[in-house]
């Protein structure tokens, strides 16, 4: 296990700045997942700290040891890529000893490391095979198991389920999270995913346009985000967002007046945006907002309902159960009060008073 830190980390390509004074702390035995959209410099942060990158400025700290002039293959970290890069002239068991055998370990530790790890993976009837003659998430499992013989500081993850279909996916989810538990080692994965992310990390970090947005627990994240961009990122659905003004300590939507939290620190005639999640409405007489249906997804157990407010914003109200709507149908829905999210206008931060 190991302690990482990153500080005031930098990296340019060229003129360009993809990761921008970044600092992160991420403490030994913890699985932190780097979520964010597509080039918002997860995979190039990822690449700094395994050192297949060179740092611009700024520091690794790999258990108080500065880092960044150590080699790759120096820093006692594996990584998984999302290719699975295995040698398809190799069986599973060259594949897994390999790496070993080229650090010069003796045959029996060798043989050792290999059986323990396809024991934990339960790829122990593959071992003479070679890759093709793999499902993906056998080669997978190999790819990974290709890290765990190394027995390294951190494991590194680079968005290693991406080529895998949905159920397969959610399988080797649980996998990635059973071995984390049983190894204990400090596990880093990427992920454009933020289902992923939620239940897989003890710590989520999101970043955006090489920034970090918010580092914390999943349900931190969930029920108290930083901000506009963090609220809309985190939650599937995303959360509704309904443009409104602070008027005499309420909030003034298009066709409803919602009386103002106290922990809301605002100022009169603010201009603000009120967050609501998808399953915290539900229809009433004494509506907040009126939905006009564009779009049901009846999906048996539960049922989403997507459409427009009275002034164009969009928006999802979520239930339980199977549905009577139909589209065109306008439905009056009432806002949960005590599960608002508020955010200035113009910053998008939140504007909920700190604890």
């Amino acid at each position: 296990m190991a302690e990482l830190r990153l500080n005031a980390l930098k990296k340019t390509f060229g003129k360009t700045e993809v990761i921008h004074g970044l600092d992160l702390h991420i403490q030994s035995g913890e699985f932190c997942v780097f979520v964010g959209p597509s080039g918002c410099g997860k995979s190039t942060l990822l690449r700094l700290i395994a050192g297949l990158e060179s740092v611009t400025s700024g520091d690794v700290m790999l258990e108080d040891q500065r880092v960044n002039q150590i080699p790759a293959a120096q820093r006692g970290l594996a990584m998984v890529f999302q290719s699975y890069a295995l040698y398809p002239h190799m069986t599973v068991a060259q594949n897994l000893s390999f790496g070993l055998e080229n650090m010069g370990m003796s045959r029996d530790e060798v043989a050792s490391r290999v059986n323990e790890a396809a024991r934990m993976l339960q790829i122990e009837d593959y071992l003479k095979r070679k890759p093709t003659q793999l499902s993906g998430g056998q080669r997978q499992r190999v790819a990974i198991g290709r890290a765990v013989v190394r027995e390294p500081k951190v494991f590194l993850f680079d968005e290693p389920l991406s080529n895998l279909d949905a159920e397969l996916r959610v399988a080797m989810r649980s996998e990635i999270a059973q071995l984390h538990k049983r190894l204990g080692n400090t596990m880093i994965y990427v992920t454009h995913d933020q289902v992923e992310a939620m239940t897989m990390a003890d710590k989520i970090a999101v970043l955006r346009a090489g920034q970090l947005e918010h580092f914390g627990a999943p349900l931190t994240l969930y029920n108290r985000p930083n901000n506009l961009f963090v609220a809309g990122f985190i939650g599937s659905p995303r959360m509704n967002f309904i443009p409104a003004q602070v008027r005499a300590g309420t909030l003034q939507l298009t066709s409803a007046t919602i009386p103002l939290a106290e922990h809301f620190a605002t100022q009169n005639d603010q201009s603000v945006v009120v967050g609501i999640r998808a399953g915290h409405v539900s229809p009433s007489e004494q509506a907040h907002v009126h939905l006009t249906l564009n779009s049901i997804e009846q999906l048996g157990g539960e049922t989403y309902h997507h459409g427009q407010l009275e002034d164009g914003t969009d928006f999802t109200w979520h239930c339980v159960g199977q549905s009577g709507y139909r589209i065109g149908d306008v439905i009056g829905l009432a806002l949960e009060i005590d599960e608002i999210h508020l955010f200035d206008a113009e910053t998008e931060q939140t504007l909920r008073k700190p604890n």
